[in-house]
């Protein structure tokens, strides 16, 4: 049954019983008027017979000969002797009888009274009326006719035939104007539910609707007994085609690889889009549809070309794999598998990876750790490790740099390069920064109150050269605590200043116009530009220890501090060397004329209350040697 008479039958349905309501109700009110207009008339006729009765003729008689010649086939009259209560001969006794109890009751003194009674199948109105100044009382009697269908007809007829009438046009009416409102209700529903689960631009499945496609497959294969395989393919051109060709471009390259999708796949597995540069795919695996069948058959599709306005594109896609119940036993495990596998296939730089139990383990202890260190750094709970630098000219440890270090409840020491990786991938650089520039100021503000004048240095990620408000905070932290700026130096690797050359010599320049020393870090190990190197504003280089341990056992190393010596002084800076561990190197490289040395056969990095110990002896021994001699200075080895 369509909407359009459902809803009409609903309307009709609904207008005949108002109509039936009204009819019952009119009905009722019609013969209650009609009641009450027979009741006035038989009155009034009762009120005419008694005017016509003549004082000097016998009125017992009267009233019989009056009575005789005013009865009809619908009214008859009936007279009472109140004294006897005894009907009067001369009228209808059987009607009369009915009356008798009524009109001669001892409390019944009005002078007229009326109503009804019915007598097998016949109503009777009766109205009674006393005769002045006499016992007698007359009664006249009507016969209403019978209620069938023509009297109903006779009353109401005419109203009732005109509200059905505009009942079935109403019904009519708002059967169709509400089924033309409920067909666009329902339009707009499909419409808003086809886009709660499809992607508007290439009409695939949603991730909501992908992610409940993959559970009723799932249950669907835990009851068949079956295998399926979860794809998760990874365009890795799509920024670069928004960034350099629009996103026009961009959108016309989903939709063919949408459309290059769909032909492999050939009706044979689901195709959805999973994110903004993601697609998945769901097979049932078999004999022919295996995992590295499927892996070559969607690779195959970003081979050819793609021609998008007028470019000819290659476009890179990265596949990750899992396999359902082989690798997870739910639809949520499914999917968090397969993602892990993506993410290893393109950490590894690989075309595409299968999910790995040994891979996923390190991405769980990877999330726990990053939840540790944001609880850690909330709480300020790193330490703050400094490791002396000796000034070779001096024969004094003049600076110090800034090392944090993370002692895990759990997992005890975890090493700088693991927890500063998750720091810098998880967006915890910032607050990390943040802490080490404020605790190593204010470390350095406590040293000069005891009287030692030290250089600070700490390290600065590449996600720091992107923050606009470093410059503002570093002044700020000096002001604070009341330290020079040039008792700060910040170290920038080269490999960071060089991903973003014209941004990071920016920020430089802010920095240099502060007054805080610049070093760049790892010196050697990037790829910098010796050209650019010269325009930065920068005091020091810090060559990388790789370089200076083997300096003693590998010429090519030592020849490669030399050079970098050479052209630190040639471009009018200061060097450090890190990685000192004997003092073979100790002395080559004051020979060669560097500034700073660094490493363990100076000293291993301390907590600042061991290195305020030291830094108290030893300048404790030099003023001892100084009252003494007039002369000299430290040995400044620690």
């Amino acid at each position: 049954m369509s909407l359009r008479l459902k809803l009409f039958l609903g309307f009709l349905s609904l207008s005949l019983t108002v109509v039936g309501i009204f009819s019952v109700v009119a009905y009722t009110s019609a013969r209650d008027y009609a009641q009450h207009i027979e009741l006035q008339r038989l009155s009034a006729s009762n009120t005419h017979l008694l005017e016509m009765l003549d004082e000097a003729a016998p009125l017992r008689a009267q009233l019989q000969e009056m009575v005789k010649h005013h009865e009809s086939s619908d009214n008859k009259f009936s007279i009472f002797d109140k004294r006897t209560k005894t009907l009067v001969p001369g009228g209808s006794f059987s009607l009369g009888q009915h009356l008798l109890t009524e009109i001669t009751r001892p409390d019944n003194g009005k002078t007229q009274l009326q109503g009804s009674f019915t007598l097998g199948r016949h109503e009777f109105l009766w109205v009674a009326n006393s005769v002045f100044d006499s016992p007698f009382i007359v009664a006249n009697i009507y016969q209403r006719k019978k209620n069938d269908l023509k009297t109903f007809i006779d009353y109401i007829g005419t109203p009732l035939g005109v509200t059905l009438f505009f009942s079935v046009w109403i019904s009519v009416w708002g059967a169709a104007i509400h089924a033309n409102l409920f067909q666009q209700i329902a339009s707009k529903n499909e419409l808003l539910e086809y886009q709660s689960t499809h992607d508007p631009l290439t009409r695939l499945p949603n991730r909501s609707a992908i992610g409940q496609a993959i559970q009723e497959s799932v249950e669907s294969a835990k009851k068949h007994n079956k295998k399926l395989l979860l794809c998760l393919l990874d365009i890795e051109a799509l920024k670069e085609v928004n960034d350099s060709l629009g996103h026009e471009s961009g959108d016309i390259l989903l939709n063919q690889i949408t459309h290059r999708l769909q032909h492999t796949l050939q009706n044979h597995g689901q195709l959805g889009r999973y994110g903004g540069n993601k697609f998945s795919v769901l097979v049932e695996l078999s004999d022919i549809t295996t995992t590295e069948n499927m892996s070559m058959r969607l690779l195959e599709n970003f081979e050819p070309v793609f021609e998008i306005n007028g470019h000819s594109l290659y476009v890179h896609a990265t596949l990750g794999m899992a396999v359902f119940p082989d690798h997870a036993s739910g639809s949520q495990e499914l999917i968090l598998k397969t993602e892990t596998a993506l993410h290893k296939a393109k950490k590894l730089a690989m075309e595409s990876a299968v999910y790995d139990i040994s891979q996923d383990a390190n991405s769980a202890e990877r999330l726990r750790l990053t939840h540790d260190l944001r609880i850690a750094i909330q709480n300020e709970e790193l330490q703050l490790y400094f490791q002396p630098q000796f000034d070779v000219r001096r024969k004094i440890i003049s600076s110090v740099e800034a090392l944090t270090r993370w002692i895990h409840p759990q997992h005890g020491f975890v090493p700088p390069d693991v927890f500063i990786e998750i720091a810098e991938k998880t967006g915890l650089i910032q607050p990390l920064t943040d802490w080490v520039l404020r605790t190593a100021i204010k470390q350095c503000a406590d040293w000069r109150e005891m009287g030692n004048q030290l250089t600070v240095s700490v390290n600065l990620s590449a996600r720091n050269l992107h923050d606009e408000m470093l410059s503002s905070q570093i002044a700020n932290l000096l002001e604070f605590w009341n330290v020079e700026p040039k008792n700060l130096c910040l170290e920038i690797t080269e490999t960071a200043m060089m991903a973003d050359p014209d941004h990071a010599r920016k920020l430089l320049v802010g920095l240099d116009n502060l007054g805080v020393r610049l070093s760049i870090d790892d010196f050697g190990t990037g790829y910098s530009s010796l050209g650019y190197l010269k325009r930065l504003p920068v005091d020091e280089l810090k060559v990388d220890k790789s370089f200076v341990l083997n300096m003693s056992r590998n010429e090519s190393d030592a020849a490669i501090v030399r050079a970098t010596v050479g052209l630190a002084h040639d471009l009018g800076l200061e060097v450090v060397a890190e990685g000192v561990e004997d003092q073979h190197s100790q002395d080559e490289l004051s020979r060669m004329g560097c500034e700073y040395i660094q490493g363990y056969h100076i000293a291993r990095p301390m907590p600042h209350d061991e290195l305020s110990t030291i830094l108290a002896a030893t300048k404790a021994s030099n003023d001892d040697q100084l009252t003494s001699s007039g002369d000299g200075v430290g040995t400044g080895k620690v």
